[in-house]
């Protein structure tokens, strides 16, 4: 345990704390065990609230930050630190990465993975849905992300463990703690070819305010996003949100509409989300080729196609700060493009030219 690294756990230990502070200390030139050792007029001068200032004292008079390393340690749980090379990628674009992450179980996770969400107060046929939707994602070597919940969190993980495949639970508590405690077998089940991953220190309860902060995790790690059952007001919901605003592939699994629980993954729908009406279509990733059933002379005339050209992968805000236009303006042209497959998605939720199609659109206008 290096001093960077026990600083970094007391940090973490600080309710609201994240990376970017790191970023801006960096900035400075200030590393983050000289912050801690700095006192309070160090902290004063960084911002940092009187309750964080408050934390930090209490839990450095103690070592808290080594001890915190020997329990992980005790109970088989992997410490991944920011700006380390195990740190997740996807995790890098969030506005708000975490700065410890507890791992329990087979690190690393997948190289690709989708969520499946919905609400805790489910119906038997969206538990049935989600447990089938898990399996046949895992049947294509996909893992499955959900949140560790009753209702279909739940119904999700124990579909991906039946077909043999991986799942991650992100959970709203210390990671060494069941909540709900009626899942204690399923979280057993999960670690032994799957993960249980939470940003919160050890023994960190369920609170009310942790679950929509650990949701950014769910979105922030996947390539697409499922949902099966939620309610207008729901954490699915919020999730689906933060995924589409990344740029990430947002499904719903369409429902009766006299049915509340079902109002949340509805309206998805009709603000743009794909409508899951066949389970083949999960192992059906190709790009879309609609396009192609119109004439088009050679590659089409896009600022957003030759910025994704020179500049490589880039996300939905990125775009938008380039070629100055909207989030929305830019997904409604990268939708154009990529049904004529000029773009396409990567595993990383970002988008980027979809490779040999200028030479073979030049070809064909040749022709």
């Amino acid at each position: 345990m290096t001093e960077r690294e026990a600083a970094l756990l007391v940090l973490n230990a600080c309710e609201g704390f994240h990376a970017r502070h790191l970023e801006g200390w960096s900035r400075r030139g200030l590393l983050p065990e000289e912050v801690l050792e700095g006192g309070r007029a160090c902290w004063k001068d960084l911002g940092l609230s009187e309750g964080c200032q408050q934390t930090l004292e209490r839990l450095r008079e103690k070592q808290w930050g080594s001890k915190e390393a020997e329990r992980s340690s005790r109970l088989g749980i992997r410490l991944v630190f920011w700006g380390t090379p195990d740190y997740p990628e996807a995790f890098l674009e969030l506005s708000r990465p975490p700065v410890v992450l507890y791992a329990k179980g087979v690190w690393p996770p997948p190289a690709r993975m989708d969520a499946v969400v919905g609400t805790r107060k489910c119906s038997p046929y969206g538990a049935r849905m989600a447990r089938e939707i898990a399996s046949r994602l895992v049947q294509s070597q996909v893992g499955v992300v959900s949140g560790g919940a009753l209702g279909i969190d739940g119904a999700a993980h124990a579909g991906a463990i039946e077909a043999g495949g991986a799942t991650v639970a992100v959970l709203g508590t210390g990671v060494n703690l069941c909540y709900p405690p009626e899942h204690e077998k399923l979280f057993c089940q999960i670690q032994e070819k799957g993960l249980l991953l939470s940003e919160f220190p050890l023994f960190s309860p369920a609170r009310t305010w942790r679950f929509p902060q650990r949701n950014r995790l769910i979105a922030g790690l996947v390539n697409r996003l499922i949902v099966v059952e939620a309610p207008l007001k729901s954490g699915a919901i919020g999730t689906a949100k933060l995924a589409m605003e990344s740029g990430k592939d947002v499904w719903a699994v369409p429902g009766r509409i006299d049915e509340w629980v079902c109002g949340g993954s509805n309206r998805l729908i009709w603000d743009g989300a794909q409508p899951l009406v066949d389970l083949d279509d999960l192992a059906t990733l190709p790009v879309p080729a609609q396009g192609e059933l119109f004439q088009e002379e050679g590659p089409p005339s896009s600022p957003i196609l030759e910025a994704l050209r020179v500049f490589g992968d880039q996300t939905v805000d990125i775009l938008a700060s380039q070629v100055k236009m909207s989030a929305a303006e830019v997904l409604a042209e990268l939708s154009r493009l990529e049904a004529f497959g000029f773009v396409r998605r990567s595993l990383s939720g970002r988008w980027i030219a979809a490779p040999g199609r200028k030479a073979r659109s030049e070809d064909h206008s040749k022709r």
